[in-house]
């Protein structure tokens, strides 16, 4: 008979662990108990485009990231009131205040669950772990009893019987607890769950020793040890070891103890420089924040010390421009001193729009995009050092991706600025459509033929357009810029004629990408379309190019008009001047 006045504190502290782990680790795993519920989530999701957050809640639960959990669906919660899917919204905030240890919270959430919400069971099974995990062994085995099995939706079987019977243990109800027991370890070795084995074996081995039954104890033990060598966590290896070293001691076997006592000590050792290094890793990250936090106040300082300085240059500029202006008022006659002014005014206003809308770009496109290379070469890096071969084309590729965007950003921006300057070279002529399309097109042919693109040009070889011809080329080179990024490999690229009549000729030029919605489609139309990320994702673009397209038509005294939908693909429709027998 072992003796049970120097291990019976012991061993009620290491079944307590153990629930813990079982609780924590081995019979809550996401992927198991969750997968019905975010399922069913993601199909209510799918169906209404105004749950977005829904969708990310999802996302970062299964990646248990439980802080963007709370704050999507505190979102949700100020948008949603359809019952059905406030039920998934608690639910979800529930798992996430449980899992960082929030109780108090968790439970006012799952309490505001209706009981019709179809995975019930799960809210209830979640609540009684809270319960047990708070030793209130009582209402944990109340809510445990009330689960019905035959409905288990994300409710493992072994899992409630392995924590009712822990209940039951733990009021003193040992037939209970082994009637539960050993039928949640049955299913565990048909599951071949060796880690939630371990915790079994040991919960049985402490119901048998709560009673005197030392031989069933002992082998219940000993299973458990022998399993934590192979598949235990440092925890269960510390744990089992600690058992048989005081089985041993109590059976008078003390170099044998000795040999587990050693191997104890070893454990503990092991887990409190775990320990140690996590405290490290913490008061690191502390400093790094603090560091961070610092270079982000000094930039913010120097960021104000430059506008105070542009401030200064700009108000010295528009002050000698005020000189000018009014030194020419006076130096003109009366007659035309009225119309000077005017004009002046008018291009001073011009000059600040364009000003301002160059300022925009550069400052926040521009260098948004050099900083989303800097960021992306930045991982590139680390891959690098860390060896993650297998994902170093995916970040060489998007690397490309970005520095094309920024290069056919800068060659916008450089148009755009000649054309607001008329400082580019402009001379309308006769010039075959077809031909200038397939000039176009050659540029473009590798990357076409990367992505798998096809395009097809249908103009006739007989159309002939009055036009400056590089001015055209820089709107042809956007639409096909345009049509293989927001098109799918084995896309389909076209341009044929529309119609023609006495003096204009209208083609079109379709793509069957991507799309844009209606509200994109309005904003690229209006006299000043300013993009956002929003609109077209992981793609950096201000609006500048269909701008300088509209501009660089209006020129050659043509237009432009647009037509597409969300996955269904785009049509540019051009109209332009009609040459008829050399003569515009």
């Amino acid at each position: 008979m072992l003796y049970l006045n120097t291990f019976t504190n012991w061993i009620k502290v290491s079944l307590l662990g153990a629930l813990f782990l079982i609780s924590g680790n081995s019979f809550a795993r996401r992927d198991e108990n969750n997968q019905f519920i975010d399922r069913k989530a993601e199909e209510l999701a799918k169906k209404r485009t105004d749950l977005g957050f829904l969708s990310k809640t999802i996302v970062f639960a299964q990646h248990e990231n439980w802080d963007s959990v709370l704050v999507n669906t505190q979102k949700l919660l100020q948008q949603v009131r359809d019952r059905k899917v406030l039920d998934f919204v608690h639910y979800y905030r529930g798992e996430a205040f449980h899992k960082k240890g929030i109780f108090k919270y968790a439970l006012k959430e799952f309490g505001q669950i209706q009981k019709t919400f179809e995975f019930y069971p799960m809210v209830r099974f979640n609540q009684a772990v809270i319960f047990l995990s708070q030793e209130k062994y009582d209402w944990a085995l109340n809510l445990f009893k009330s689960i019905d099995t035959s409905n288990q939706k994300g409710v493992r079987i072994d899992a409630l019987f392995h924590n009712t019977g822990v209940c039951y243990l733990h009021l003193g109800n040992y037939a209970e607890s082994e009637k539960h027991l050993l039928i949640a370890t049955q299913r565990i070795e048909e599951r071949k769950d060796y880690v939630s084995l371990i915790s079994s074996y040991i919960e049985l081995g402490g119901v048998y020793y709560e009673q005197y039954l030392d031989e069933k104890a002992i082998t219940y033990y000993e299973k458990a040890y022998w399993l934590s060598k192979k598949y235990g966590s440092n925890d269960l290896k510390l744990t089992t070891a600690h058992n048989m070293a005081v089985v041993e001691e109590n059976r008078k076997r003390f170099d044998i103890a000795l040999a587990y006592r050693k191997e104890y000590e070893s454990w503990r050792d092991s887990l409190n420089d775990q320990n140690k290094i996590y405290e490290v890793a913490q008061i690191e990250k502390k400093l790094a924040v603090a560091h961070k936090q610092q270079r982000v106040e000094l930039l913010e300082t120097e960021n104000k010390l430059k506008q105070a300085e542009l401030n200064t240059y700009l108000f010295a500029a528009l002050l000698l421009m005020v000189i000018v202006i009014f030194g020419t008022y006076f130096y003109r006659q009366n007659v035309l001193r009225s119309r000077v002014i005017l004009h002046q005014k008018q291009e001073l206003d011009l000059l600040n729009a364009t000003k301002d809308q160059l300022f925009s770009i550069v400052s926040h496109d521009l260098r948004s995009s050099v900083h989303a290379l800097s960021v992306s070469n930045t991982k590139l890096k680390d891959k690098v050092e860390k060896q993650e071969y297998t994902s170093l084309e995916n970040q060489l590729e998007e690397n490309s991706v970005i520095a094309t965007n920024t290069y056919n950003m800068l060659d916008n921006l450089l148009n755009w600025a000649l054309l607001q300057t008329e400082g580019g070279y402009f001379r309308q002529e006769e010039h075959r459509l077809s031909m200038l399309i397939d000039q176009v097109a050659f540029n473009f042919k590798g990357v076409l033929n990367q992505k798998e693109i096809s395009f097809e040009n249908t103009i006739p070889k007989s159309v002939k357009v009055f036009v400056d011809a590089e001015s055209l080329k820089i709107v042809l080179r956007n639409f096909m810029d345009n049509s293989i990024k927001f098109s799918n490999p084995g896309a389909k690229i076209s341009v044929s004629l529309q119609h023609e009549d006495d003096q204009f000729i209208h083609f079109e030029w379709k793509d069957t990408g991507k799309g844009m919605s209606e509200e994109t489609r309005m904003k690229l139309l209006s006299d000043s379309p300013q993009l956002t990320k929003k609109d077209h994702e992981k793609t950096i673009g201000s609006g500048l190019g269909m701008n300088l397209c509209k501009a660089m038509l209006a020129k050659n005294d043509g237009k432009l008009d647009i037509w597409s939908r969300q996955n269904e693909g785009t049509k540019m429709i051009v109209t332009l001047k009609k040459c008829v027998d050399g003569k515009n």
